[in-house]
């Protein structure tokens, strides 16, 4: 029985400590482990649809009055695994992910989504450098190519770049922004998706070998091909649990209301959509 008193203290001892002094945040993929995640992002749309007649006629021939209320909701889930340490600290890595629901409807009508759609699942191997970046090989067991490959990476960077921690110990109340502007390519003529997406991170306790954040995020998007243009842009709040022996998050999940903005000759489109988004890691 002291022996387990002794236990405790040690371990709150070492809790109290990581509190007053700081952790030093890193994402650090392990060795030979399995991550296994999950994905949902459900999205409401609130819009009124503007411009050509016959295009408003078809939708309401349809049942989609003005406003439109449209839903859309999205989740996949799948595993990343990593092989053994090389000797330049580096390690393969592969991918397998697939959608496992895709639901789609506007003014309580549902619309068919083919099957095909959750039935293929997503692969892509490659190796894990020795500064914890993703540098993709192959996908779909095919070699990718130099411009496939690019677009991959710019949108792997995207997404390693919004979970990346400043390199100094933070404690409970300390907060830092992380996110920059980017263009990704989305076309074969050189269109691209400007983004601008931020984060602001606030540390608000550390437990049991676990850091809670509360996150702010900031989303901006404008997308221009050639007369139609997409704007998008909003705020919401959101929340962050980190594991301190993995280095890694095992859940996150976040609210935002967007803004949104399509213009074309032919239709127009002016809304608002609330986007909930829901992640979760487990590590073995």
């Amino acid at each position: 029985m002291k022996k387990i008193y002794l236990i405790a203290f040690i371990c709150m001892g070492f809790t109290q400590l990581w509190a007053q002094q700081g952790v030093v945040f890193k994402i650090k993929y392990l060795p030979s482990h399995n991550y296994q995640s999950n994905i949902s992002v459900d999205m409401k749309i609130n819009a009124t649809v503007s411009g050509d007649q016959q295009i408003l006629d078809k939708l309401k021939e349809q049942g989609i009055t003005q406003p439109v209320d449209a839903n859309l909701s999205i989740a996949l889930g799948g595993m990343m695994k990593t092989g053994a340490l090389a000797s330049d600290n580096s390690m393969p890595m592969n991918m397998d992910y697939k959608i496992s629901n895709i639901s789609l409807s506007a003014n309580g009508k549902q619309f068919p989504i083919p099957p095909k759609a959750t039935e293929k699942d997503i692969k892509a191997s490659g190796h894990i450098s020795q500064d914890w970046k993703i540098k993709l090989d192959s996908a779909n067991g095919k070699a990718v190519g130099d411009t496939a490959q690019k677009k991959m990476q710019q949108m792997m960077n995207m997404v390693q770049k919004q979970i990346q921690f400043p390199d100094k110990p933070l404690k409970p109340g300390d907060s830092f922004t992380q996110g920059a502007p980017m263009n990704i390519p989305i076309g074969k003529d050189g269109t691209s998706a400007k983004i601008d997406a931020g984060v602001t991170y606030k540390l608000v306790r550390i437990a049991d070998g676990k850091a809670y954040f509360d996150m702010i995020p900031n989303f901006s998007l404008n997308v221009q091909v050639k007369n139609i243009s997409v704007d998008m842009s909003g705020t919401g709040t959101g929340k962050m649990v980190y594991s301190i022996k993995d280095n890694f998050p095992l859940s996150k999940e976040g609210n935002i209301t967007m803004k949104i903005k399509v213009t074309s000759p032919k239709i127009n489109v002016d809304g608002t959509a609330v986007i909930t988004s829901k992640y979760d890691c487990t590590i073995n």
